[in-house]
C-alpha cells in the first residue's frame, strides 16, 4: 500500500519537474498526479479494508467451523460414552440373568436330588417294613407250628400215659386175678 502511494507521488513529481516548464500545465499535471495519488490511496485503503474484512470474516467462519467441529466431536464422544454405558449395562443385565438362570437350575437340581433321596428312603423304609412283616409272619407261623407240635406232643404223651396206665392197670388186674385164683 505504501509503495503504490509513493510510486504515484514520485511519478507526479517527476512529471512536474522534467518535462514542463509551463506553470499551468505543470499545475494541471501536479493536480492530476495528486488526484491520481488520492484515488490510488483510496483504492489501496478500500482494498486493505476489504481484505481485512475478508480475513476477519474468514477467521470468524474458521472459528465457527472449529467450534462446530469441536461440538460435533464432543457430541460423538458423549454418544460413544452413552453407547458404551448402555452396552455395559446390557452386559451386566445379561450376566445377572445368567447367574439367576444358573441359580434356578442349581436349585432345581438340588430339589430333584432331594426328592430322589426322599423317594429312595421311602422305598427302603417300605422294603424294610415289608421284610419285617414277612419275618414277623414267618416267626408267627413257626411259633404256631411249634405250639401245634408241642400240643400234639402233649396230647401224644397224655395218650401214651393213659395207655400205659391202662396197661399197668390191666396187668395189675391180671396179676391180682392170678394171685387170687
Amino acid at each position: 500500500m505504501k509503495k503504490s502511494v509513493l510510486a504515484a507521488l514520485v511519478l507526479g513529481a517527476s512529471l512536474a519537474v522534467t518535462g514542463c516548464f509551463d506553470k499551468q500545465e505543470t499545475a494541471q499535471k501536479v493536480e492530476a498526479a495528486k488526484d491520481a495519488t488520492v484515488n490510488a490511496a483510496t483504492q489501496v485503503k478500500d482494498a486493505a479494508a476489504s481484505a481485512a474484512n475478508d480475513v476477519k470474516d474468514a477467521a470468524k467462519e474458521a472459528a465457527a467451523d472449529v467450534k462446530n467441529a469441536a461440538t460435533d466431536a464432543m457430541n460423538s464422544v458423549k454418544e460413544a460414552a452413552t453407547n458404551a454405558k448402555e452396552a455395559a449395562a446390557d452386559k451386566k443385565d445379561a450376566a445377572v440373568e445368567k447367574v439367576a438362570e444358573v441359580k434356578d437350575a442349581a436349585v432345581a437340581k438340588v430339589t430333584e436330588a432331594k426328592d430322589a433321596a426322599v423317594a429312595k428312603v421311602e422305598e427302603a423304609k417300605d422294603a424294610a417294613a415289608n421284610k419285617v412283616a414277612e419275618a414277623k409272619e414267618a416267626v408267627s407261623s413257626k411259633v404256631e407250628e411249634v405250639k401245634n407240635a408241642a400240643s400234639e406232643a402233649k396230647d401224644a404223651a397224655v395218650n401214651k400215659a393213659t395207655e400205659m396206665k391202662d396197661a399197668v392197670a390191666d396187668k395189675a388186674a391180671e396179676v391180682k386175678e392170678a394171685v387170687t385164683k
